[in-house]
């Protein structure tokens, strides 16, 4: 490691510590997404209400759609093509999920440096898969709850980005994607708690998210931070970062890993195909 890599690895590591007593510096174009999260907190807000504020945001209104036409939320096939229907579809808690997916995907887009985009876009590809597994996953073998699944599922890698997108005033940081990787590691738990409290998410979102890297044995899950750490292994897109740390060693059979037998998996993965694809594309779109 060169010193310009060393003072960069020190200054990402300076940055969380003092977010830590401070505050987080988030771009303002995240501010749109952000309000739309804090009116769909409100207890007294109704999905008329909801509705309009949707509208005000072309690109929420068209994931809403999308996603209000997916297999998963439109078995009969019965096409919506307004917002107001489609909000009325799609309910208060997935239109949180998109709000949030286009704040990642703000993150991911403002990445300048041609190696942090590449990790950002693989980055982004596998927390869709991760939502799209934990929501069918948890509405199909678990008693937990589909929307929270799929939501935890969206962010549970929110501190990587931020640390992605803070290291991309690091050129040197950038030029070597090992060291990026480790580091971005070793500071993500901590990343992610502080970014998910600053957005003020759930508690049981940030638990979870931060249980997410230890797993029970329990199948099917019981707990979210389980289903998190399950939908990460059945994920078709591999964790970008881990691939890069040496220190991380994948395990060579999942189905063994989760306490599962080979047909198990390809039975569940398979029979929900669909479903997962359309909540992937409505999610990625």
């Amino acid at each position: 490691m060169n010193e310009a890599t060393r003072e960069a690895v020190e200054a990402l590591h300076k940055i969380v510590n003092e977010a830590e007593v401070g505050e987080l510096s988030f771009p303002t174009s995240l501010d749109a997404s952000r309000r739309v999260m804090k009116a769909v907190e409100n207890p007294d807000l109704g999905l008329s209400d909801l509705a309009k504020i949707v509208v005000a945001e072309p690109l929420l209104s068209a994931k809403v759609i999308r996603l209000s036409n997916s297999v998963a939320l439109n078995p009969t096939n019965q096409t919506v093509r307004d917002v107001k229907h489609a909000v009325m579809r799609v309910g208060m808690d997935p239109i949180k999920s998109l709000a949030m997916v286009l704040i990642m995907d703000q993150l991911r887009q403002a990445q300048r440096h041609s190696g942090c985009r590449e990790l950002s876009n693989r980055l982004w590809e596998r927390s869709v898969h991760v939502a799209a597994l934990s929501f069918v996953v948890a509405r199909k073998l678990t008693k937990l709850n589909p929307d929270e699944a799929m939501f935890a599922g969206i962010v549970h890698d929110l501190g990587r980005f931020y640390l992605l997108s803070r290291a991309a005033d690091y050129p040197a940081l950038l030029e070597d994607q090992v060291t990026l990787a480790e580091t971005i590691n070793d500071l993500c738990d901590r990343a992610s708690t502080m970014v998910l409290n600053r957005l003020n998410l759930p508690e049981s979102v940030v638990k979870a998210v931060a249980a997410a890297s230890h797993y029970s044995g329990s199948m099917p899950p019981t707990t979210l931070g389980d289903l998190l750490f399950v939908a990460g292994a059945l994920s078709p897109s591999a964790d970008p970062f881990d691939e890069l740390d040496s220190r991380v060693v994948a395990p060579e059979n999942v189905a063994v890993m989760l306490g599962l037998n080979q047909s198990t998996v390809a039975e569940v993965v398979t029979a929900s195909g669909d479903e997962i694809y359309s909540i992937v594309i409505a999610l990625e779109s």
